[in-house]
């Protein structure tokens, strides 16, 4: 069986990284003798809007400062994409690509899993539809986790039959979000065949992620006498970034950023995506505006402060990614939007009256839950594929191996 995933995965952030390796580790898991291969696709990253946002020259030497630190990071992210994924020879441009030999090479596949991630978040550009789309490719296709939030494309009634048609012929829509739900659901058209799946970082196990030997050690060394915040904001633009991370510090915590942040305790900007990942086991408590900062707090299992400050973060309804994601654990309290530096001060009076440990309970209980909606997901795969559960012989008898490692996952998540 051969299958291919498209996602984005060769940007330097972990979160679009490590939802790649999650997908490609799960199906591993479900298929364990598949050829598994992730599209090989050009860098689609650009840092022209966030040298726009650095208008000041403060702002714009901390951008120069956050560029030239990254640069080991980016070393670790290469090193990483060819080592850790199981790469096709051939290179795609989601968006400028011949559609005959894309066709061609798709249609070599048993399956294709779209996902996850914002993987539709664009329909097109410079009048070129993205390959994600996968409009005419005749193979076993469905939606892994995928998204297209915060949706502010327009489809007209001509795009909206093509799209209609083109998902209708997923044998499985699985999607990251409301908003992507109701855009497949309702805009195009497709009712209750779409459902929902969390994001497929949580199927990774906890022994895939390492920090640094050196790392790990002054991280534990810190908590031995102070909690650890993770206050984790863009690089330029952030109105009130310095103010923030100072009154986190008051409040007694040791501030650490993995983005550029000058008034942080520690800035971790070296950090491959598994040491990343490694790190929150010693976060008690993140403030960001990032969904991936948000997802590996809460699996966790402690509290984080979703701030979205950026406008280009919303939906043309008002939806928001890390919103969303705090709702469904029903800490729809830990979100806010600020705009200003006025309406961040009402976010640090919040995060002043915050007990983390009374929500520690209500993490718990969710991320298990996810882990339940996952199982039941794979085994649906597994029959709407018509493809048999994997078994392999022990002396012991027959073992459902893809039971035992969602059974692991269960007890990793209820001891964490």
């Amino acid at each position: 069986m051969r299958i291919l995933i498209i996602t984005y995965s060769r940007e330097v952030n972990p979160g679009t990284f490590l939802q790649a390796y999650g997908v490609q580790y799960v199906f591993h898991q479900l298929y364990p003798d598949a050829q598994i291969d992730l599209i090989k696709h050009k860098r689609i990253y650009s840092i022209t809007a966030e040298k726009k946002n650095a208008s000041t020259k403060g702002s714009k030497l901390s951008f120069v400062k956050a560029k030239a630190r990254a640069i080991p990071r980016r070393l670790k992210y290469e090193w990483d994409y060819r080592t850790k994924f199981h790469l096709t020879e051939q290179e795609f441009d989601f968006f400028d690509y011949d559609k005959a030999e894309f066709k061609a090479f798709a249609e070599g596949y048993d399956l294709i899993v779209v996902g996850s991630d914002t993987i539709l978040i664009n329909l097109e550009r410079n009048g070129n539809y993205g390959l994600m789309w996968l409009r005419g490719i005749d193979s076993q296709k469905i939606l892994f986790a995928a998204s297209a939030a915060p949706v502010n494309f327009v489809l007209t009634a001509e795009l909206r039959e093509e799209l209609r048609q083109s998902f209708a012929t997923f044998k499985l829509l699985g999607v990251r979000d409301g908003a992507t739900k109701k855009l497949i659901a309702q805009e195009i058209g497709l009712g209750n065949r779409v459902y929902e799946q969390d994001d497929p970082t949580y199927l990774i196990p906890e022994t895939e992620f390492s920090l640094p030997s050196h790392i790990r050690r002054k991280l534990e060394n810190v908590r031995k006498r102070q909690k650890i915040a993770l206050v984790n904001f863009g690089v330029t633009g952030c109105a009130f970034k310095k103010e923030l991370t100072e009154f986190v510090k008051s409040l007694g915590y040791f501030t650490i950023s993995t983005l550029y942040n000058e008034d942080a305790d520690c800035n971790l900007m070296s950090l491959s995506p598994f040491g990343w990942a490694a790190m929150f086991r010693y976060v008690d408590l993140s403030i960001t505006e990032r969904f991936h900062d948000s997802v590996f707090t809460l699996r966790n299992g402690k509290p984080v402060v979703a701030i979205d400050w950026n406008k280009k973060r919303f939906s043309k309804d008002g939806f928001s990614k890390t919103q969303y994601l705090l709702e469904k654990y029903g800490l729809g309290c830990n979100h806010f939007i600020a705009t200003n530096i006025e309406e961040a001060r009402r976010a640090m009076e919040y995060i002043r009256s915050l007990k983390p440990e009374t929500q520690k309970q209500i993490i718990k209980r969710h991320n298990l839950e996810i882990i339940d909606n996952y199982t039941a997901i794979m085994e649906n795969i597994k029959e709407t594929l018509g493809i048999s559960r994997t078994i392999n012989i022990y002396s012991g008898g027959e073992v459902n191996l893809f039971n035992a490692y969602l059974s692991s996952l269960r007890e990793q998540y209820t001891h964490i």
